[in-house]
């Protein structure tokens, strides 16, 4: 074979060879230089979390509930009402101390021993029932009062609701399925005398946000 002959074949040869693994790495796939899919794709965005929702980050607020004072905490409160004299000390009502409250002009305002806690449903719900009784220094008219008091703040607040003829002391309070039982003496009508002869037990029960008697019952009483 003729010299140049020889070197063309052997070029043809080289070519071949660089030829098979060129093809090779077209037919394998994508070149290495492209990203794969694993890397071109983004990582999954997760689902919102409880603490992110509406409902979670922003629950619906409760209504403030009152808290309901002891017996103890009633000394110590705001009294008022709109019955006489309590209306004039308007809203804030009368601070009591230690269960006292001396005004100038000589009323005396004066808790007494009964009084419980209980549930009186409707719209009143639970509250501390207590007794006050109203004076005025050196008269010898007494006047026994039934209020509400609840404890929505640093100190008791007591309302009023009604307040027995003068002289009628009040021997206990009761609550049992959503009624107020009162104990108390008295007199009937048509009593010539001052003096106390009957123990009343009288059932009330709630009508709106009042406190209305629904029943009584009288039992002799000889002091």
């Amino acid at each position: 074979m003729p010299h140049r002959l020889r070197r063309t074949a052997l070029a043809l040869v080289a070519v071949a060879a660089l030829a098979g693994p060129l093809a090779a790495c077209k037919d394998s796939g994508t070149p290495s230089a492209a990203p794969s899919a694993v890397t071109e794709l983004s990582p999954s965005a997760a689902p919102p979390s409880a603490a992110a929702s509406p409902a979670a980050a922003s629950p619906i607020p409760q209504a403030p509930v009152n808290k309901v004072p002891t017996c103890a905490q009633v000394k110590d409160a705001m009294v008022r009402g709109s019955i006489d004299p309590y209306g004039a000390f308007g809203a804030d009502g009368a601070p009591l101390t230690e269960g006292i409250f001396g005004g100038e002009d000589g009323l005396v305002l004066a808790v007494q021993e009964a009084c419980t806690t209980g549930d009186l449903g409707g719209k009143i719900g639970k509250v501390t029932v207590g007794t006050i009784m109203s004076s005025l220094v050196d008269t010898t008219g007494r006047w026994w009062g039934v209020m509400l008091c609840v404890k929505p703040g640093d100190r008791a607040q007591c309302t009023v609701h009604f307040v027995l003829d003068d002289r009628d002391p009040i021997e206990s309070v009761s609550i049992a399925g959503h009624k107020l039982t009162v104990v108390y003496l008295t007199r009937p009508d048509d009593a010539g005398s001052a003096a106390v002869s009957v123990r009343r037990t009288a059932v009330y029960g709630v009508s709106g946000t009042t406190l209305t008697e629904l029943s009584h019952t009288d039992t002799p009483y000889t002091p």
